[in-house]
C-alpha cells in the first residue's frame, strides 16, 4: 500500500493577485501530485433525538446556531495519513425531535461498515445517554 506523502519543501509557489480584483491565484511550479488516489464512498445516516434543534446543535459547536448545518473534515486514526471526508450534520427540527442526518463524502471503501458503527456507537448512542441527563433535559 502507497500512503500519501506530503508536499516536497523545495516546491516553490508562485501568487499572482489582478489589480482589479480581491483575489488570489496560487500555482505550484511544477504540479506534484499530492498522495493517491483511495476509492471512497458516501454515507447517509439519521438518527432522531428528543431535544431541541438548539440543544443538539450545542452539543457539537459553541458556535452559534445559524444555518442548522455544521461542516467539517472527519478523518479516523486508521486511515491513511491526510486522507480526510467530509461529514455534513444536518438539523431538522420535527414534532418534539430533532433529525440528525449526517452525510459523508470520502470514506475509504473498506472503511464504511466501521464509520457507520462509530457513528452509531459512539456519538449517536453517547448524546441520547448524555440528553438522559437531568441536568440538560430538566
Amino acid at each position: 500500500m502507497i500512503l500519501p506523502t506530503k508536499a516536497s519543501s523545495t516546491q516553490e509557489l508562485t501568487v499572482k493577485r489582478k489589480p482589479s480584483e480581491n483575489t488570489l491565484q496560487v500555482q505550484a511550479s511544477s504540479p506534484v501530485a499530492l498522495g493517491v488516489r483511495i476509492p471512497t464512498v458516501a454515507l447517509h445516516m439519521t438518527e432522531l433525538f428528543d431535544t431541541t434543534v438548539e440543544q443538539l446543535y450545542g452539543i457539537f459547536t459553541v458556535k452559534e446556531l445559524k444555518n442548522r448545518k455544521i461542516v467539517m473534515k472527519w478523518r479516523c486514526r486508521n486511515w491513511p495519513e491526510e486522507h480526510y471526508a467530509t461529514v455534513a450534520l444536518n438539523f431538522v427540527p420535527t414534532l418534539g425531535q430533532t433529525e440528525l442526518q449526517l452525510d459523508c463524502k470520502g470514506v475509504p471503501v473498506c472503511k464504511e461498515e466501521n464509520m457507520k458503527f462509530c457513528w452509531q456507537k459512539q456519538h449517536f448512542e453517547e448524546i441520547k445517554g448524555l440528553l438522559q441527563l437531568p441536568t440538560l433535559n430538566g
